[in-house]
């Protein structure tokens, strides 16, 4: 019964190490945390396939108490790979751009437009008034809409940022005004918005939106986005925003 219960317990825990070594080399990676702790992962995946190795050759005495706590690992990391995603305008693919996502800056109608993600404009718009907050730029994200800001021609464009996994995401928003058909625009759309930063009235109060499955909420209190245009897109490959500059070329 030893012997059985001793190598049990060292393939369940052979086969998590060889799972998490798996995972850092899965496009997915970036749904669960931060890309920044690949090695993280890795080392501990390394470590317990040495553990789950030594276990199985040596025979080593089993605990019911670890052999229990490996499996109620192993099971939420199999329901967190059947789940589907929170939001379901997020769509899976590889940490990396395509090669035209690469240009830092995109033409309209003759004028150049910086490319940035929200969390960077978020950084921008809070600041002193500067050759960045009389800048034109584009940005992409979700759009949120309410009676109250609808009242206002407005929308909320946001992008959620995880610093480290799903669980302390936060999305980052701005205020966008929209003179024009925003009537045509759906609650939950991802889109690209071409503006310039205006500054908002002193006491403007908070919009009240929600995002699904996010607690955590960040909207510039200083500066919104007057939109020239607003066009639809497809949902970007990477959903979440995982890195800041603060100078070009942003991380858009």
């Amino acid at each position: 019964m030893k012997k059985i219960g001793g190598l049990i317990e060292g393939l369940i825990v052979l086969v998590l190490g060889l799972a998490m070594c798996a995972l850092v080399k899965a496009d997915n990676y970036w749904m669960y945390l931060h890309p920044k702790f690949k090695w993280l992962t890795l080392t501990a995946g390394i470590v317990l396939i040495l553990a789950g190795a030594i276990t199985v050759l040596y025979n080593t005495r089993p605990s019911l108490i670890r052999i229990s706590i490996f499996l109620a690992f192993g099971t939420i990391a199999i329901m967190g790979y059947s789940l589907p995603n929170l939001t379901s305008t997020v769509a899976s693919g590889p940490l990396v751009e395509t090669s035209t996502e690469k240009e830092s800056r995109l033409i309209l109608k003759n004028l150049e437009y910086t490319k940035i993600n929200l969390g960077e404009l978020y950084m921008i718009s809070g600041g002193e008034v500067d050759e960045k907050t009389t800048g034109l730029y584009v940005a992409r994200g979700i759009v949120k809409r309410s009676p109250k800001l609808d009242e206002l021609a407005e929308f909320v464009l946001f992008r959620v940022f995880m610093w480290c996994c799903f669980a302390d995401a936060v999305a980052v928003g701005i205020r966008v005004k929209y003179d024009e058909q925003l009537e045509e625009l759906r609650d939950g759309q991802w889109v690209r918005v071409y503006g310039k930063l205006q500054q908002l009235p002193s006491g403007l109060s908070r919009p009240k939106v929600q995002v699904k499955g996010i607690i955590s909420k960040a909207l510039s209190r200083f500066h919104g986005l007057a939109a020239v245009k607003v066009e639809e897109i497809d949902p970007p490959a990477i959903p979440y925003m995982f890195e800041f500059r603060e100078t070009e070329p942003y991380a858009y």
